[in-house]
């Protein structure tokens, strides 16, 4: 019987778009391990400060790096790891698939709203997301051919996971240039409403 190749999956994407949702039904489909960077920092003690303006911990990325490769070495099968800075702690060479979530500003907006987020926080993930900063970023870690833009605006978890899977199974192609936030609220005359001065 052939032996399968183990996959290292990211899911990433501006906090708020349902990282963690999609990669742990993900991860569920695939009998993955499944790994929250984010709750690994707070578990673990991977981080160097608490970020009082922002109300997050500040990882330490080389912690954080060393503890994805002894994951990574230690997992017998597919590994799903969700997190904003996936791309800057997973070694690029075992990454197989990159997946940037993307969802319309004024949904995140409403989402980042209702988590309670105000002030610095949001208009600066806002922002982030606006200026496709996650995905450039995953691109110029990974390379374009592995990485792959989701748009999940008004879509189920079920239905962004189908969408991964069919990449995965190779039945749909994987995309960049998806989306254009900032081209659209330019257009609109809006983009003074989600680019704000912090």
């Amino acid at each position: 019987m052939e032996k399968k190749t183990r996959r290292i999956i990211i899911v990433t994407g501006t906090p708020s778009v349902g990282k963690s949702s999609v990669a742990n039904f993900l991860a569920s489909k695939l009998d993955a391990v499944c790994v929250d960077l984010g709750e690994l920092v707070r578990k673990e003690n991977l981080f160097v400060e608490v970020d009082e303006s922002r109300g997050s911990l500040v990882a330490d990325m080389r912690k954080v790096s060393k503890r994805v490769a002894e994951i990574i070495t230690q997992a017998e099968g597919d590994v799903v790891f969700d997190g904003h800075y996936a791309v800057d702690v997973v070694p690029v060479d075992k990454v197989s698939w990159v997946f940037v979530l993307r969802r319309n500003p004024e949904e995140l907006k409403r989402f980042m709203e209702e988590r309670g987020w105000v002030g610095l926080k949001l208009w600066e993930n806002l922002a982030c997301e606006v200026l496709d900063v996650c995905l450039y970023d995953a691109i110029g870690a990974c390379g374009v051919e592995r990485v792959c833009e989701v748009d999940v605006t008004g879509r189920s978890v079920e239905d962004v996971v189908g969408e991964i899977l069919g990449v995965l199974e190779g039945k749909r192609k994987c995309r960049v240039g998806v989306v254009d936030w900032l081209g659209g609220l330019e257009r609109e005359g809006r983009l003074g409403e989600f680019l704000r001065e912090f």
